[in-house]
């Protein structure tokens, strides 16, 4: 493609990045130093920053968080790479398990959290008491993993795919086992899969809200649950 076709490309893809992306983040970022009272503003500095650094749930908030990022981390991306070494085979079950795990990953999350919601609820659920404080972090883990694991699958399927048929065959030859295989050669050659899987994930961990919203009605009162 000569140099001309790759702006013509460019071009469309940046401005929108830049009139939907870029220049609304600069205006909040400007708009979170002033103070708004009506028509008017006031510069206040890092006022708002200062209220942020300084406030018991703001750290709560990262500490949970950071807590909800390690256990999406295993319930997505570590068990979604699983089932895509398990489901690699081409067979009429594996095409059935890999629909069947990569469903819940076309429902929204707000369906997702109501479902579950109905099954914790207190007095008439199947599982009453997995929302309360201790638990409600790890819970609303796992719920997101069993939405999201299917969905990180197909990526994996999608990188094991793109292995020539020759680099495995050849390690057949020299006697390399099934586990061999996926450590010495399969992984190394899903790196790149692999980062931008645990760039979605991360993403996805620090822009959760529905489900915590949904399951949480009172996550207002519960300290140890405050994430969003």
């Amino acid at each position: 493609m000569t140099r001309r076709g790759q702006i013509i490309f460019f071009v469309p893809a940046f401005v929108v990045c830049l009139v939907f992306v870029l220049i609304p983040s600069a205006q909040t970022l400007i708009d979170s130093f002033y103070s708004f009272t009506g028509n008017e503003r006031h510069f206040v500095g890092g006022l708002y920053y200062h209220f942020a650094l300084v406030d018991p749930k703001f750290h709560q908030s990262l500490a949970n968080n950071a807590i909800y990022l390690l256990l999406t981390l295993l319930f997505e991306v570590v068990i979604g790479l699983a089932l895509a070494v398990g489901l690699e085979k081409e067979s009429r079950f594996n095409h059935f398990l890999r629909v069947a795990f990569f469903s819940p990953a076309v429902l929204s999350m707000v369906v997702v959290g109501l479902v579950f919601g109905f099954m914790f609820k207190e007095g008439i659920g199947l599982l009453p008491g997995m929302l309360n404080e201790s638990r409600a972090l790890f819970t609303i883990s796992v719920i997101s993993g069993w939405a999201s694991c299917g969905f990180f699958m197909i990526i994996f399927l999608a990188g094991l795919a793109s292995i020539p048929d020759e680099i495995l065959e050849a390690a057949r030859l020299d006697g390399a086992g099934a586990w061999q295989t996926l450590w010495r050669i399969k992984l190394p050659l899903l790196k790149e899969v692999i980062y931008v899987a645990l760039l979605i994930c991360f993403t996805g961990a620090f822009k959760a809200f529905d489900l915590f919203w949904v399951l949480l009605p009172n996550w207002r009162s519960c300290s140890r649950c405050w994430c969003c």
